[in-house]
């Protein structure tokens, strides 16, 4: 007998959680229930509010309808007959309404609007967890009534579902959402609201070291920094057609004067006002601006987590403005600054994605079919030159034109875009920008929209994952920490410290009242890469004895354990 695949498997256990759930609790209103990466997931309407002690009960209700061996039954049945069988299940019937051919599955006494895959009958499952409980609206749209979904996973086997829950378990000793709080980075805090998080000293560290470094290196490569307003009136995102294509994803107020502005939500029509103030030739091409641009995109609540979906965040922002024979230089360009980048981060685990228009989704993109054309062929043309290996998919582009995603994923298994390069054959026109040509005759440039090291926000909680808070020297928010034994040797460690930092070396002293056991281990808890225990016999000797965070002991002179934390800081490592 052929054996089931785990979509078969996926979904016919998500269909048995909506069968326990309905068996357990009452008016229950069924909503969707996906297979998804690693597992499943189904959406409920309830009176009741699901708890983690419900989540047992639900999995024993699972485990009893397995057992029973009931069986998956496909029917085709017409539109009215949908809507007979689930006149008390309102979410279905619209789904009934949105159908041309339907169907549903049948076991034991559940039945479900679905096209299948499933497996012949439940003898098939029983390797499953599930996992949480979340809120998610119906049909993802904040607007309508918010519903409690439940997170399971399943697999074939004991040994591969023990897998995975034991990969969960290590996911959440790197989750950054955790490690970020643990390690005192940022926190959130319920008056000030979702999606603001706040950075603490320790965070802000980390956050000025990457941008001081973008922000060099992109100046030696040729990039001139603007500094624009994060508050401009509607009236310049009509130009650019957000306003018709993103204005749900905008923050909108009003002055005194009834005037709407709106928090930025991307900084490219600030630089293009900056380049038409002044009339440019072809031998002033290519123009490469760049901005650390503070960002506001209002993302649905339900999508907000951590650091990687925030409403305000702060983007390494950059448009090269260049003539039509310059753009696969400066894309190549740009691709050679983001790779260099990941590398220097430790940042392996990436891949690109081409991303193109769906012709048929109107309200989405910029109407020109010609254009759209032209310029996924011109990026298509580039990608294939430079040997880049990427996939490509559908109806991800931005409304103005085709990009070039670099994409990675958290401890969880979720998908995000990284870094972004775009090919922007709109906003040129719909501008008005122009240069001089050769012939002396107006011609129109090409843009490209970039980011060098992505969101900020998004970039630190993906290095506190990958590297499990264990940050390398040069990124490390504190590279050395000084613990005193007693009160009389503080003032030695005090200037030790100073000394330190006037290599440029982020250390500090820990002369708490704590015992010297306790404060080691505080310390080695919050990764420090150099601890220095202080006593009676380091008063006055000229060797130093340094444990690493690997706990090594390392003696060594003053001055060659300040040469070798700075050569780890200029070497980025």
């Amino acid at each position: 007998m052929e054996k089931p695949n785990l979509e078969q498997i996926r979904h016919s256990t998500a269909h048995i959680l909506a069968q326990a759930v309905q068996n357990l609790f009452k008016n229950v209103k069924l909503g969707i229930g996906p297979t998804i990466d690693n597992g499943f997931y189904y959406d409920f309407d309830l009176q009741h509010q699901i708890t983690e002690e419900d989540l047992k009960k639900i999995e024993s209700e699972m485990k009893r309808i397995i057992k029973e061996k009931q069986e998956f039954k496909k029917h085709d049945i017409t539109k009215a007959q949908a809507i007979k069988l689930f006149e008390k299940q309102p979410y279905k019937l619209q789904l009934i309404e949105e159908l041309d051919e339907i169907t549903y599955y049948e076991n034991g006494n559940f039945k479900d609007l679905c096209k299948g895959q499933h497996v012949k009958n439940t003898s098939e499952l029983g390797f499953f967890k599930l996992l949480k409980i979340s809120g998610a609206y119906w049909k993802g749209d904040a607007k309508n009534k918010q519903l409690q979904r439940i997170y399971g996973t399943a697999w074939e086997s004991k040994e591969k579902l023990k897998e995975h829950l034991h990969m969960l378990e290590e996911a959440k000793k790197r989750d950054h959402t955790k490690l970020g709080r643990e390690l005192g980075i940022y926190i959130t805090n319920p008056a000030i609201g979702k999606g603001l998080p706040l950075f603490s000293p320790k965070g802000a560290t980390i956050k000025r070291t990457l941008q001081r470094w973008i922000e060099d290196e992109e100046i030696k490569r040729g990039y001139q920094f603007t500094d624009t307003p994060i508050l401009a009136k509607t009236d310049l995102y009509e130009i650019s057609g957000h306003l018709s294509h993103y204005k749900d994803s905008m923050f909108i107020l009003k002055n005194d004067e009834n005037e709407e502005l709106a928090l930025r939500p991307m900084t490219c029509p600030y630089q293009f006002m900056i380049y038409k103030s002044e009339q440019r030739s072809y031998k002033d091409l290519p123009i490469k601006y760049a901005e650390t641009s503070l960002l506001f995109r209002k993302e649905l609540s339900g999508e907000l987590h951590g650091l990687i979906r925030i409403w305000q965040f702060t983007l390494a922002d950059g448009h090269l403005i260049c003539r039509p024979d310059q753009i696969e230089k400066e894309f190549k360009g740009v691709l050679d600054l983001i790779e260099y980048i990941l590398k220097t981060l430790g940042l392996k685990d990436y891949w690109y994605r081409f991303s193109k228009w769906d012709p048929k989704n109107k309200d989405k993109y910029i109407d020109n079919p010609k254009a759209w054309e032209e310029s996924q062929k011109i990026m298509k043309e580039i990608l294939d030159n430079n040997n880049l290996e990427y996939i490509e998919t559908e109806d991800d582009a931005a409304f103005y034109g085709p990009k070039l995603d670099i994409q990675m994923k958290n401890v969880w298994g979720k998908e995000d875009t990284m870094f972004t390069v775009q090919i922007d054959f709109a906003l040129p026109e719909r501008f008005d920008m122009t240069y001089i040509n050769e012939k002396s005759e107006k011609a129109r440039p090409m843009v490209i929209h970039r980011s060098s090291i992505g969101c900020y926000e998004r970039t630190i909680a993906m290095l506190i994952e990958h590297y499990a808070g264990k940050f390398p020297v040069w990124l490390s928010p504190v590279q050395v920490s000084i613990i005193t034994v007693a009160d009389r040797h503080r003032e030695y460690a005090n200037d030790l410290a100073n000394e330190l930092k006037q290599h440029n070396i982020r250390a500090e002293v820990d002369s708490s009242a704590e015992s010297i056991g306790k404060k080691v281990r505080n310390n080695v808890k919050m990764k420090i890469p150099y601890l220095i225990t202080i006593g009676d016999k380091e008063l006055g000797n000229p060797s130093l004895a340094i444990r690493t965070r690997e706990n090594k002991v390392i003696e060594t002179s003053k001055e060659e354990f300040i040469n070798k934390i700075k050569k780890e800081i200029e070497e980025k490592c």
